[in-house]
């Protein structure tokens, strides 16, 4: 328990650092770090199987993340995902064909989904983080999408789940507290609405409600996501780098899902 404790304060701080550390340089490394760290957990579950994806294409995205945050000029970023996408997917193949099959086309997908999987629902991170405008208050709508979700889907879950939400991925989750997720992201997200109207930030609370319902469902399927593959790969946790909350795609599985959502409505509707 102490270690728990001790890995989520850890976990806090950091988020109240690139809250308040408003530095390109230092949100474009914590989310590249992150990335890193997650995809080789992801690639290393497969390994546990039997699997060998091919590692350093889906560490050539998190490198991606890093350049594309501030690193290089802007003009030049769509040439960089021109560059790196196709380079990935060539080399992966080429990687089958030289390696006599060792490699077989499982291996290539799995490597190829890593490389969409992590680096580029992560990127959205970085996206949001590099707003010229509110990044900083927008980031809250990614956290509390994933967290409050998780957060209240366990305990009305806990309290009122009898229905099975997906019995077959993970056992525990029930449509009551499914229900009770959604619940508690919109009402998290009309509070930081209104908090934000009060500090000239603007904001509708009609379409965050909307966003906020989109967030939770999309958390939730981050969530149920990640327990299909430790599933699959026979593990209960994608690592142990924080003590009592297993790895970093343990923690941000609901977060990589929920980024994509808020940043689409930002830079459509803000």
């Amino acid at each position: 328990m102490k270690k728990r404790i001790i890995s989520g304060a850890v976990f806090v701080a950091l988020w109240i650092a690139i809250l308040l550390i408003n530095n390109p340089l230092f949100d474009t490394t914590i989310v590249a770090v992150l990335a890193l760290i997650a995809t080789y957990e992801y690639y290393k579950a497969f390994r546990n199987i039997g699997y060998k994806p091919i590692s350093w294409i889906g560490y050539l995205g998190c490198l991606a993340i890093f350049l594309m945050g501030g690193i290089i000029p802007e003009e030049y970023k769509l040439l960089l995902i021109k560059i790196i996408v196709p380079v990935g997917l060539i080399s992966a193949f080429a990687y089958m064909v030289v390696g006599n099959v060792k490699r077989t086309i499982l291996d290539v997908a799995i490597t190829i989904f890593g490389l969409l999987y992590i680096p580029c629902l992560f990127s959205f991170l970085k996206l949001i983080l590099g707003l010229r405008e509110y990044s900083r208050f927008y980031l809250l709508y990614v956290l509390f999408g994933a967290f409050v979700s998780d957060t209240f889907a366990f305990l009305v879950g806990s309290k009122f789940g009898k229905t099975k939400l997906a019995p077959d991925i993970s056992p525990n989750k029930t449509v009551e507290g499914s229900m009770g997720g959604i619940i508690g992201v919109v009402i998290s997200f009309i509070i930081l609405t209104i908090v934000g109207d009060l500090n000239g930030i603007p904001g509708d609370v009609f379409y965050w409600t909307m966003v906020g319902v989109a967030a939770a469902i999309a958390g939730q399927f981050g969530d149920l996501t990640a327990s299909a593959i430790k599933r699959f790969c026979k593990i209960k946790d994608f690592g142990n780098i924080m003590p009592g909350h297993g790895g970093i795609l343990d923690r941000f599985d609901s977060l990589m899902f929920v980024a994509p959502i808020v940043y689409i409505f930002i830079t459509l509707y803000v």
